[in-house]
């Protein structure tokens, strides 16, 4: 659960840090309910906290169906926030009709990538159910901040369930929260993964008044210190399991692009072992070298990984443009990154400083909206004697019986139990184990969080989604929703020896396929032993980052399109809310560029970063056959530039349909 608190000054925003707030919602003007700060109030926000901003993008109005001038401010300013280099938004839009105005909203954001949170017109709205089946659509609203109806939450907490079904983003409750009412409310809910928010009630009620720290250090130390129920209670337990799985898939595909990190004692040894380099993976050293037990465990206590540090990587991976972290909590070295008390072949209880890694990434993640996802090797492990090795024979069933009951179920529990709310456990090798337990690993990750999703790697057909070999890419879309495990170099952990670097076009590419088949990425770092990223990875990475902020819509909350009937490397092709987004992946002779059997009627054509202008009309081929004909010769100059960057740039067209229909030939 994040705290996020309104702040209408510098002083304000350092008040909530230091208080212990989880998220800053920057606004101006509270008594009218808050309006668009000025630049310089952004700017020196942003420059003084390290917790996550949100800034209001909201004319001064009443309403919130605005005029054409209005919106032309309001797009001035969203550019203005993205050279501030704000994250996240905090505004809506309803049409004529009071129901919100997503299309609209996605004119005003054209140019940046801010996560946004659709405020609290939803409690406006005439029709709340049509307005969040529009929001369900637009990837980029993460958050709905809303009092669940007209008047305060704690009135209205009847109407939760209803919103946490009919919801994909992440709630937000806010409008009279008090310190008399914040545990009642509290205890009410449901989930974990539900955010409170809080303003007035820092000012004694007095929306003028500035932040009284002590009034939020009291409502922080109730909401950490309360209990909350780790489960929906429904009578169908179920069909319930079904639903928050469904809602986890769809903000996972949308999500589309996630940072894996490999990190653990084989980090010390850089693939490296005695003067001779491991012609295998760096990560599975242990193994290929038959490193002594003794010898590899003492590796522990030199583990000072000082330049490991979890907010600086979630930096990074949102200016990468990613969504999601999955780290390594133990690989099948057997060695934990988190504290354990199944097994003390730990990081707190024998590395030098004693971190918790795990638990230092989960609160990183949750402070800069990530979704947070652990690796666990349940089945290998080359350090208790009942663990699985690969390519060596299986112990005894009993053995193994025993590693899974004194080590993989326990440190599982603790995972889901201690670490708050995870997306995803991202399982691996399930090699020999059998059915029922692979069963027992389902049941329990079910039973303790049942909105987490099971990896492709669970084994017996009982995962979430299609786990993909590593960095081995399907070739067409596939029924069901998949991603990529992918390396930049030759190896998952570090490597000292492989300069093997993979290009930000080779990533660019992969990505853009991913995408165009329905998959995510998972694209993966291996910090060496002091905890630091290799320079070659955050060179390749930032500049994938650069390109994903200029063509962003075209790759998050998107869906594979139907297949193209020919075969050809020229473009991909993805789609969302009646856009199509054409990746071209080089200029076409006398830059005209044909779809063929595309029945759909092109509304406009343009260079999605630049907003250009393109010509497309429908025409028939000699066979018949309708076709779109587009005439890239207005955004000639931009498009050779960015393909000669970064080997492809984006087209987006409008239709009129909600998907992309091909012709049969």
């Amino acid at each position: 659960m994040i705290l996020e608190c309104i702040a209408t000054s510098l002083a304000d925003a350092l008040a909530i840090e230091s208080s212990g707030g989880d998220r800053v919602e920057l606004v101006s003007c509270l008594e009218h309910g808050g309006f668009t700060p000025s630049d310089g109030l952004v700017r020196a926000v942003l420059d003084a906290v390290s917790i996550p901003v949100a800034v209001m993008l909201r004319p001064e109005q009443d309403s919130f169906h605005y005029s054409e001038s209005q919106l032309s401010v309001m797009r001035r300013d969203a550019l203005r926030f993205q050279e501030l280099g704000v994250r996240r938004v905090v505004t809506g839009i309803l049409d004529e009709d009071g129901i919100a105005d997503v299309t609209t909203l996605s004119r005003v954001l054209e140019g940046t990538d801010f996560d946004v949170t659709f405020h609290r017109a939803i409690d406006e709205s005439s029709d709340v159910a049509a307005s969040l089946e529009r929001i369900n659509k637009y990837p980029r609203i993460t958050h709905i901040l809303t009092s669940l109806g007209q008047g305060c939450v704690d009135e209205n907490l009847d109407c939760l369930p209803w919103y946490l079904e009919h919801a994909r983003p992440r709630l937000i409750l806010g409008s009279g929260i008090t310190h008399g009412n914040v545990e009642h409310i509290q205890q009410s809910l449901p989930s974990k993964e539900i955010d409170l928010h809080i303003g007035t009630a820092l000012r004694f009620g007095v929306a003028t008044n500035p932040v009284d720290a002590q009034s939020l250090r009291e409502f922080v130390k109730i909401v950490k210190n309360l209990n909350l129920h780790d489960e929906v209670h429904i009578e169908n337990e179920s069909s319930a399991q079904e639903v928050t799985i469904d809602r986890t898939l769809r903000v996972f595909k949308d999500a589309g692009f996630g940072l894996f990190i490999h990190f653990g004692l084989y980090s010390l040894l850089g693939g490296e072992y005695r003067g001779k380099v491991t012609p295998f993976l760096a990560e599975w050293i242990r193994l290929s070298f038959d490193i002594p037990d003794n010898e590899y465990r003492q590796l522990a206590a030199s583990f000072n990984p000082t330049a490991f540090n979890a907010d600086h990587i979630c930096n990074f991976a949102r200016t990468w443009g990613m969504k999601y972290i999955c780290l390594t909590a133990k690989h099948h070295d057997g060695f934990a990154l988190f504290d354990s008390s199944a097994d003390s072949f730990n990081s707190v209880a024998l590395s030098p400083l004693g971190r918790d890694f795990v638990r230092e990434m989960s609160e990183a993640c949750a402070r800069h909206d990530l979704l947070f996802c652990v690796y666990y090797s349940q089945a290998q492990d080359w350090d208790h004697p009942g663990g699985l090795r690969a390519y060596q024979e299986a112990p005894p069933a009993p053995l193994f019986t025993q590693y899974l009951e004194e080590k993989c179920i326990p440190q599982l529990r603790e995972l889901l139990t201690q670490y708050g709310p995870l997306a995803m456990i991202w399982l691996d090798t399930p090699m020999s184990m059998t059915p029922a337990q692979c069963r027992q690993v389902k049941d329990l990750i079910r039973s303790l969080q049942p909105s987490c999703l099971i990896s492709g790697r669970i084994g017996c057909d009982l995962e979430d989604y299609i786990t993909t070999g590593d960095n081995m890419l399907p070739r067409s879309s596939q029924k069901k929703l998949w991603e990529l495990p992918a390396t930049l170099n030759s190896s998952w952990g570090y490597k000292r020896s492989d300069q093997n670097w993979r290009t930000a076009q080779d990533v660019i590419r992969q990505l853009t396929k991913v995408r165009s088949r329905g998959g995510n990425l998972l694209l993966n770092i291996g910090p060496d032993g002091t905890g630091a990223i290799p320079e070659p990875s955050i060179d390749v990475l930032n500049e994938t980052g650069e390109f994903l902020r200029m063509f962003s819509d075209a790759f998050y909350g998107t869906s594979a399109c139907p297949d193209y009937p020919y075969e050809q490397d020229d473009f991909y092709l993805t789609e969302k809310c009646r856009r199509v987004y054409i990746h071209l992946r080089r200029l076409p002779s006398n830059n005209k560029l044909r779809l063929y059997h595309v029945e759909n009627k092109p509304i406009f054509a343009k260079e999605l970063s630049t907003g250009i202008e393109l010509e497309i009309a429908t025409i028939k081929d000699l066979e018949g056959h309708a076709c779109w004909n587009l005439d890239l010769t207005a955004a000639e100059s931009v498009l050779s530039r960015s393909l000669s960057r970064w080997g492809s740039v984006v087209i987006e067209v409008g239709i009129e349909e909600d998907t992309l229909q091909l012709s049969n030939f």
